[in-house]
């Protein structure tokens, strides 16, 4: 068997959703000081900590060569909704659809905030937004 642990990470989520440098910073340096120094293996408990897994890799220490597993849940997110669409994932397909942006259920468009992230920035330019209808 493996050893599992449970490492909080209380704030990031919301430290991600602000871009707040600074508490994205605390609270990966509280979570990594509460992580095992043996641990290879990180699974990511949040789409949000996808968006600073560079932070994550580099506050938690690899005790060997290879360098820290991350494991993220976004593929699970986007194959869940596909499954609930009744579609077939198509990676090589034209990318022919456009960006619908909601806000807790509000038409909005992609905060400033998001657009600070690599990812945010490819949401953009990939489509144009459009605000829901």
């Amino acid at each position: 068997g493996v050893t599992v642990t449970e490492v909080p990470c209380w704030g990031l989520a919301e430290a991600v959703e602000r871009a707040d440098d600074t508490a994205i910073d605390e609270a990966v340096a509280a979570a990594a000081a509460l992580t095992p120094g043996d641990v290879t293996t990180v699974v990511l408990g949040c789409t949000h900590y996808e968006l600073v897994a560079d932070r994550i890799r580099a506050a938690v220490p690899s005790p060997g060569p290879q360098p820290l597993a991350l494991h993220g849940s976004a593929g699970a997110v986007a194959a869940q909704a596909l499954r609930r669409l009744g579609e077939q994932p198509a990676p090589d397909a034209p990318a022919t659809g456009t960006l619908t942006v909601l806000l807790s259920g509000r038409p909005g468009t992609l905060p400033d905030a998001a657009l600070t992230y690599p990812e945010g920035g490819l949401l953009q330019a990939a489509v144009p937004a459009r605000t829901a209808q």
